[in-house]
């Protein structure tokens, strides 16, 4: 028994070396509420309001909880919102857009200020969610196209700009 338990942490060890380890994914499924923490560990919400908005609440100190009060990031989302960190601790929002596309949002700096809704193109399913994780350093979102497949949109280098292309 302790050989296989050996065994199987070298394999799950080695696994991890050759291909990267992958953060768990951050998503919410239509109508889901997801959490991420800022740089200073401070959690912050974000769900989909009934007006379509992104809304947010925020701990006001590290380990808090979350009672900020709520407050709307605007834009107009029609699937579940997904939301990550950057590399450098700034936090990024995910949804589909009124058009169909990804848009996207993120941190100016971290913990700081929003920037305004920008689309990352695309033409995702209506009412799916949007997955977002940190691989090798940079931000992959998985979403649903309307032909019903997984298609992948990554940054191109981490806290930085996306591939124009989806796979």
């Amino acid at each position: 028994m302790r050989k296989t338990k050996l065994f199987l942490a070298v394999v799950a060890a080695t696994l991890l070396t050759v291909f990267g380890a992958a953060n768990a994914a951050h998503a919410g499924d239509y109508g889901a509420r997801v959490t991420e923490t800022n740089k200073d560990g401070r959690a912050e919400q974000f769900w989909v309001g009934g007006d379509g908005a992104v809304w947010h609440r925020w701990a006001t100190v590290p380990g808090g909880s979350l009672n900020s009060g709520d407050y709307s990031l605007g834009g107009h989302v029609t699937t579940g919102v997904g939301a990550i960190n950057n590399q450098d601790g700034r936090l990024e929002i995910f949804g589909r857009a009124d058009g169909g596309d990804l848009a996207h949002k993120w941190q100016l700096t971290p913990g700081g200020s929003w920037s305004g809704w920008a689309s990352l193109g695309g033409l995702l399913q209506p009412g799916t969610g949007v997955y977002a994780d940190l691989f090798s350093g940079k931000i992959r979102v998985k979403v649903t196209g309307v032909d019903g497949l997984i298609h992948y949109k990554w940054q191109t280098a981490p806290n930085c700009c996306w591939d124009p292309g989806w796979q």
